[in-house]
């Protein structure tokens, strides 16, 4: 029994065994590397001149979160880049399709021109060939490429071949038409105006009307922005294209366009905040115009100087009073618009923050600036984001809950200032009743007094808050600043690269036979040495039957009885007394079998039985195959009459025999197919034809039927003294060698032995140059044989 030590040994000779014949195997398969790599260094090569060459431009920016820009007002100011900045809602704005449209619209990219090279078309920017002028209304097919030969200094040619869609289907245009400097080419599909510019006599230009709508979506979808760190206020604006001044001159222009949409944003609320006092402000003017010069007139009129000492004081606590309940009713006339504009987004962006009518109450000025913040952000977001996004859910959320919020503070606002306005009333009546004991003169003064003071008082109140609101909206700066802008000196070449792209091409072609041959080894089910029938069963192989390619005699040990083959099977002859050793004269039975037809029984037994024969051995070869005889053909004998006709008493023991061309050996053939060969083979004739013969020859050969067709081959081998399993190499497969092993195994057939047949030393270098020289090595109670390479036949 096999120490733990020595089964780890085995383990380990098998690895190593493995994988020097995988790695003979890559060797035997040089030139398909040499072939995949060549090709594949070649498609590298290929691919740096067909892809065209990719620039990484940059930009930076600083977007200050603190909003420490700009002068500071007494009342907060609603903006969407007000107070903490969320960096990321302005990488939204950056990406925003209406953002990038601008950006589009600004640079008019309406058309591109091309040079053919001879892998690509390299665009020409900003040194375009000619200047395309045309009426943005006019007929243009947008993606056609237009082909423009210059004939003159004069005259042009167009070219038109494409296939394109047109109101919903394809369409071919062919154009091959003249035109003229300076003046229209109209058609069908085209309209426009060419003036040469760049041009170069000889070179073949084509340019295409760009569709806007792509365009904006194609350098949207390829702009890339990364914050630097975490912690930082730094974002980066990063683009690849083949052109870099074109990159360079979109992200430049979106730099501009970003700045001006953020400073637009701050001063939206200062700016609606002055157009709110300046409204309040042309009414109070006016009344306060009106009040003044009613009370100068009424005094000259009536002679009046100047109000007693008593009358004044009930003046001025009258104007207090109206200046109060002014007050409050403005609140109060805010706080209904605004429970108002509440579900109103847009008249939520336009209303002011309650400071500016003199409300001081913070809770409500942090919830209106809040409120309008949330607006801002969502809507900010829907540029980018669809309606179910989860950012957008949060923000509607929390919108609504601000507005309960607001909701509730508003009730209780509206119903303390409802009281404080009607307390007012009621002490302004108890003022005006004091009026009465006064002269009629005098009262009609004081009422005119005090409307003068009362809007004056207001007028002062506005004109403060809107110097407010003018220094803020003067003071405004962008919160971002770009520190580095895009500049085409500075890009990156990413690609191509011709050192990568070949070393590429020819890993690749290295990787791809490797993968193939491992793949192939893997899932190949078929033997392709005598390891492999080792690898599955304890039978040893004692024969190795190489294919050398001389000539197509069936009889080949015979007839060349100096090449490789017949070398083969002399080994095979030397072989068969290790598997069952000859005693004394006694007859040795040899039963040929395979699992399948087709690899090579018949020829194994015919070669092996003439060998023997050669060996001045009286030698017998029977075809036991009664269902699908083959071997009187190949011997090129009769079959009337053979082992059937013998089994069913048709044919004597003398008549059935034919001496062959090879001296000593003798011939049985199967004679006519019967309808019951199994039967025929257990009715006694059979082991007495065994037993008669045994007294004649020292050997005997039967030629059976395939074993996993039919029965006969397992009847006949419990009789035989050797069974020698002959299969193919790249023909019989794994199973087989497993069938065999199991029938080895059930004890059905005594002495088993392998032979691998049809060997081709070219196919399989470990198999040996021809032949086989076998060392003996104990294996399961049976002697088997290693191949080593031998000699060249």
């Amino acid at each position: 029994m096999k120490t733990m030590e020595e089964y780890s040994n085995s383990l380990e000779r098998e690895d190593m065994l493995s994988v020097k014949k995988f790695f003979h195997k890559l060797v035997r398969n040089w030139y398909w590397f040499m072939i995949v790599g060549i090709i594949g260094v070649g498609l590298g090569y290929l691919k740096t001149q067909v892809t065209a060459p990719a620039y990484k431009l940059e930009s930076l920016f600083l977007i200050k979160t603190d909003n420490k820009g700009g002068l500071r007002m007494d009342f907060p100011l609603p903006s969407a880049f007000g107070g903490n900045i969320n960096l990321q809602n302005n990488i939204g704005i950056i990406t925003s399709y209406s953002i990038n449209r601008q950006v589009m619209e600004n640079l008019d990219w309406s058309t591109s021109w091309y040079h053919e090279l001879m892998f690509r078309n390299e665009e020409l920017y900003k040194n375009e060939p000619y200047d395309v002028l045309f009426d943005r209304n006019a007929m243009n097919l947008e993606g056609i490429p237009v082909y423009v030969q210059m004939l003159d200094s004069t005259n042009y040619r167009i070219i038109v071949d494409e296939k394109t869609m047109y109101y919903g289907r394809e369409i071919e245009i062919k154009i091959d038409q003249r035109g003229v400097f300076g003046e229209i080419f109209e058609n069908d599909y085209f309209h426009f105006t060419l003036y040469p510019k760049n041009v170069k006599r000889g070179e073949t230009y084509f340019f295409t009307f760009n569709n806007f709508e792509g365009l904006v979506r194609n350098y949207s979808g390829r702009l890339m922005i990364e914050e630097t760190e975490e912690q930082a206020d730094l974002i980066r604006l990063s683009m690849v294209d083949e052109v870099p001044q074109k990159a360079a001159d979109y992200l430049n222009e979106l730099s501009r366009v970003y700045l001006t949409y953020e400073l637009r944003e701050k001063n939206h609320a200062s700016a609606t905040t002055i157009d709110f006092i300046d409204s309040q402000l042309k009414d109070v003017i006016d009344t306060l115009k009106v009040a003044g010069n009613n009370f100068t007139s009424f005094r000259s009129r009536n002679q009046i100087v100047d109000m007693s000492q008593e009358g004044g004081i009930i003046v001025q606590r009258l104007v207090d009073l109206d200046t109060e309940r002014s007050m409050i009713q403005s609140h109060l006339d805010y706080y209904k618009n605004l429970q108002q504009y509440l579900d109103d987004t847009e008249k939520m962006k336009q209303v002011v923050a309650p400071s500016v009518v003199g409300i001081v109450d913070d809770a409500l000025n942090n919830l209106v600036v809040h409120l309008s913040d949330l607006y801002r952000q969502r809507e900010v977001i829907s540029y980018t984001a669809q309606e179910k996004n989860p950012k957008l859910i949060l923000i509607g959320n929390e919108i609504e809950m601000v507005k309960r919020n607001l909701r509730e503070n508003l009730k209780n606002l509206i119903n303390n200032a409802i009281i404080q306005v009607q307390g007012l009333d009621r002490r302004i009546e108890k003022v005006n009743q004091q009026l009465t004991a006064y002269p009629k003169t005098e009262q009609q003064l004081m009422n005119m007094k005090r409307m003068y003071d009362l809007n004056n008082e207001l007028y002062t109140f506005l004109l403060k808050k809107r110097a407010e609101a003018a220094i803020t909206h003067a003071s405004n700066v962008s919160d971002t600043q770009v520190l580095d802008e895009a500049r085409p000196e500075l890009a990156s070449r990413l690609g191509p690269n011709l050192v990568i792209n070949v070393a590429g091409g020819m890993l690749a072609g290295l990787f791809i036979p490797f993968v193939v041959i491992m793949l192939a080894t893997y899932f190949y089910d078929r033997i392709k040495s005598a390891e492999d029938i080792e690898e599955y069963s304890d039978i040893p192989v004692i024969g190795n039957i190489v294919n050398t390619g001389i000539g197509a005699e069936f009889l080949a040990a015979i007839d060349n009885p100096r090449s490789a083959i017949a070398e083969s099977f002399r080994e095979l002859r030397t072989n068969l007394q290790f598997v069952a050793p000859k005693k004394n004269n006694e007859c040795t039975i040899i039963g040929v079998n395979s699992v399948i037809s087709g690899e090579g029984k018949s020829f194994t037994s015919a070669n092996l039985a003439s060998m023997i024969a050669l060996n001045n051995k009286k030698v017998l070869l029977v075809d036991c195959d009664l269902r699908k005889p083959s071997l009187h053909n190949r011997l090129k004998y009769k079959n009337k009459e053979g082992l059937s006709t013998y089994l069913t008493d048709f044919s004597t023991f003398e008549d059935i025999f034919r001496q062959t061309r090879v001296d000593n050996l003798q011939f049985v053939s199967a004679g006519p197919i019967p309808p019951n060969p199994s039967e025929l083979l257990e009715n006694g004739k059979f082991e007495e034809l065994i037993d008669r013969c045994r007294n004649i020859f020292d050997y005997i050969v039967f030629d059976n039927p395939p074993l996993s067709i039919v029965s006969d081959g397992i009847i006949i081998g419990q009789k035989v003294d050797i069974n020698l399993f002959v299969t193919r190499q790249d023909y019989s497969k794994k199973n087989e060698v497993k069938f065999i092993d199991h029938v080895h195994r059930k004890k059905s057939m005594k002495n088993p032995g392998i032979v691998l047949n049809d060997i081709h030393v070219s196919k399989h270098a470990h198999v040996g140059s021809y032949g086989a020289d076998y060392s003996y090595k104990k294996k399961s109670s049976y002697y088997y044989f290693e191949s080593s390479p031998s000699y060249t036949g």
